[in-house]
């Protein structure tokens, strides 16, 4: 769908339907530009995904000027400091090894014990996010430089999701030369489908085009079943294939 005369165009509304965080040791490598376009992406083996996220806790991103702005004696004339600090926020859900390290910046002996000082830490991370939207857009952005600012554990409560919302300072990067690297890499762009195909290893991102020409993206990786699968009735929506679960791109 095309923008209309107004500039509204509803195929372009970023809706989230899944995606991940993974973080690794500062110094692990990101992808380059090409790599991060790539509909099957390869990522360092360094980096790990942190597994599950809270329904209220997505990536949150806030980009704010620090510092003072130089003022003029002339009312309405200043130049902004330069400066700013630019956060990501995410809540997870599962308390794993990942997250602990995440959390205290220390890994556990082989007795799963460790012991916390409190007052946080200074370890810094590499970070790498990817976000798929309803419409089949990726937005994927690389983080060379996050330290942890602080980390809020929720109230325990019997049945319910035991939450920790991190929030990383994502900082400049020399060799970047800024803070983060974004890809936001339309449908049209892509590999092209290739037909399903029975019995057949799917990696994430893999893209295939069923008989009745729906388009189907891999959300999980896995192996398809003998029979092609029926296609959900929505955009957005999933269906599980076997192992692979696949959700509608169009």
């Amino acid at each position: 769908m095309a923008a209309d005369s107004s500039g509204n165009d509803i195929s372009a509304v970023g809706i989230p339907v899944t995606g991940f965080i993974g973080i690794g040791p500062y110094g692990t490598a990101l992808p380059t530009s090409a790599e991060g376009k790539a509909a099957s992406l390869s990522l360092d083996a360094g980096i790990t995904k942190c597994g599950l996220i809270t329904t209220d806790g997505g990536f949150q991103w806030t980009d704010e000027p620090s510092g003072d702005p130089i003022e003029f004696w002339q009312r309405g004339y200043s130049i902004k400091s330069g400066d700013a600090t630019t956060q990501l926020v995410v809540k997870f859900a599962q308390y794993d090894a990942t997250l602990r390290k995440i959390k205290y910046g220390l890994t556990a002996d082989a007795n799963g014990y460790m012991v916390v000082k409190g007052g946080g830490h200074d370890t810094q991370f590499v970070g790498f996010t990817e976000e798929i939207y309803k419409n089949g857009v990726i937005r994927r952005r690389a983080m060379p430089d996050l330290t942890v600012n602080k980390v809020s554990e929720d109230r325990s409560g019997r049945g319910s999701v035991l939450g920790n919302e991190v929030t990383f300072d994502v900082n400049t990067n020399d060799t970047l030369g800024g803070r983060f690297g974004e890809w936001l890499i339309p449908t049209d762009g892509a590999t092209p489908p290739s037909d399903w195909a029975a019995t057949t290893e799917y990696a994430f991102g893999d893209v295939v085009e069923l008989t009745g020409g729906e388009i189907l993206r891999a959300t999980a990786a896995g192996t398809s079943d003998d029979s092609e699968p029926t296609a959900p009735a929505l955009i957005g929506a999933t269906v599980v294939d076997g192992t692979v679960t696949w959700y509608r791109v169009s």
